[in-house]
Formats: C-alpha cells, structure tokens, sequence
C-alpha cells in the first residue's frame, strides 16, 4: 500500500469522477476515494490468495478421501462391520480382562480382610481344607468321628472325648515329631 498519495492520482480520480457523473468533485473526497480504492486492492488481493489456499485445501482433501461405492445396504454392512469387528473383539476382550481382575482383586482383597481379622485361621486352614458337612433340617453340622487312636487322629475327621471337663477336641495341628 502506498503511504504518499501524489497529485497526478488525485487528478485522475477527480477528473474520473467527474466524466462519470458530470459532477466536480473537492481535492479531500478525492484523497478519501484514492485511500478506499487501494485498502479495497489490497483486500481483493488478500481475498484472492484465501481463496487459492482454500482451492488447494479442497484438492488436497479431495485426493484422500477414497469413495466405496456398494451395491446394496448388505454389501455396505458387512464392509462396515468387518473393518470395525477385529478393534471392536480387541476393546471387549480387554474391557472383560479387566473386569475379571478387578472383580478377582476385590475377592483377594475379602479374603485378606477376613483373615487379618481372624489372626487363628492359618491355624483351621487345614480343618477347613479336610472337614466334612451335613446339613439336616436347615442346620449345616460339622461331621467327626470318635478317634480311634490318639496317637494318629485326623484333621477334621476324628475328635476326642475329654470326660474330665465334658468337651469334645478337635485336633486343628498334629506335631509329628
């Protein structure tokens, strides 16, 4: 844009205006018209170049974009399912993955509050792994047999009678030593 407006451009603006409409026109309309005459070049200028950028833009988008064209609405299902399917089994399988170690940590997480509060239970581990059940009338009992031999009774399946203090003992470790 030209800062300096000379004489010879205001001349040919006034005597332009003045052979179009017939009228005379003052020296500062004419400067005004010569300014808006090149901002509006220069804007057309601007405008011009968005424009060509915005052409090769589209080109450039047009040349990446591949169109399928199908027969029927079939054809394009099967298109769409088997290009979205293998992802789609790959974030399911990892969604159901995580699920089931989530749900695993919760239940290792039960166990572990269950027996920190039971500070004895390492200790009936081995009753409750060999221990025998009966239920009978909506009453779950415990199933023992009388020992037979002190010296080798079984965890969880034999007791002995202490006649002493009227208890029944339930060996929950044997020492074999």
């Amino acid at each position: 844009m030209n800062s300096t407006i000379n004489k010879d451009a205001i001349t040919r603006m006034r005597g332009a205006y003045q052979a179009k409409y017939g009228f005379e026109m003052d020296e500062w309309t004419a400067v005004m018209l010569t300014e808006l005459h090149e901002h509006f070049h220069d804007f057309g200028k601007n405008v011009a170049q968005s424009n060509s950028e915005i052409g090769k833009a589209a080109q450039l988008i047009k040349g990446q974009i591949n169109q399928v064209h199908f027969k029927s609405d079939r054809q394009a299902f099967w298109f769409g399912l088997s290009r979205r399917l293998f992802p789609s089994l790959v974030a399911l399988t990892g969604m159901l993955l995580i699920a089931y170690f989530v749900n695993q940590g919760e239940k290792y997480q039960a166990i572990a509050r269950f027996q920190n509060s039971y500070p004895d239970f390492d200790q009936f581990r081995e009753l409750i792994q060999n221990a025998q059940v009966h239920e009978e009338k909506n009453v779950t009992y415990l199933v023992l047999r009388p020992a037979s031999d002190i010296s080798s009774m079984k965890i969880g399946e034999e007791y002995r009678y202490n006649k002493e203090h009227n208890v029944v003992m339930v060996p929950i470790s044997i020492d074999n030593q």
